[in-house]
């Protein structure tokens, strides 16, 4: 601080600068500094987590969507059980879309068609385990179990998805 200026500090309060007047100016300047404790480690941890979840966040979709359909047929399995037999019958929606895709028109390539096996795989295993859910509930071990399974299943496969078709803008122009 230069000479001019004056630091006051009341008992308890936050200090305060008096910088001397401008020209032209009639009133003081007065700047009140806060004074805010460091932030901790815990609290850098946290946030440099949530800055690394918020730039990433596409990559997190599958797990985020799992990590709601929990709770989900959990409040499913309270409320009405008997759910569970629609949720049955919606398990076998994805095999049928990929049979009658097949019959209509094949893949150009066999790795098209592997991903769409895969794919239709996946899905029809996250439908059962929706309607396991609902109806014997999501708590149960084997159960949560397989939520993890699955989960970590359609987290790699979207990893390796994204990461097979991203283009890079060199390679597209």
């Amino acid at each position: 601080m230069s000479r001019r200026t004056r630091t006051h500090t009341a008992k308890g309060a936050a200090p305060t600068v008096h910088i001397p007047r401008q020209r032209g100016r009639r009133e003081p300047v007065i700047l009140v500094v806060t004074s805010e404790p460091p932030p901790t480690l815990t609290m850098r941890a946290v946030l440099a987590v949530g800055r690394w979840g918020w730039k990433h966040r596409r990559a997190w979709v599958p797990t985020g969507i799992s990590t709601a359909l929990l709770p989900v047929t959990g409040i499913v399995h309270l409320i009405e059980p008997r759910t569970a037999w629609a949720f049955a019958a919606l398990a076998l929606a994805p095999a049928g879309m990929w049979v009658w895709g097949m019959l209509r028109r094949r893949p150009a390539s066999r790795q098209a068609a592997l991903w769409r096996a895969l794919l239709v795989g996946l899905a029809t295993a996250c439908a059962a385990w929706m309607a396991l859910a609902a109806g014997f509930g999501p708590h149960r071990p084997l159960l949560f179990l397989l939520w993890a399974v699955l989960t970590l299943a359609a987290q790699v496969g979207w990893l390796v998805a994204r990461h097979l078709t991203f283009v890079s803008e060199k390679e597209s122009s």
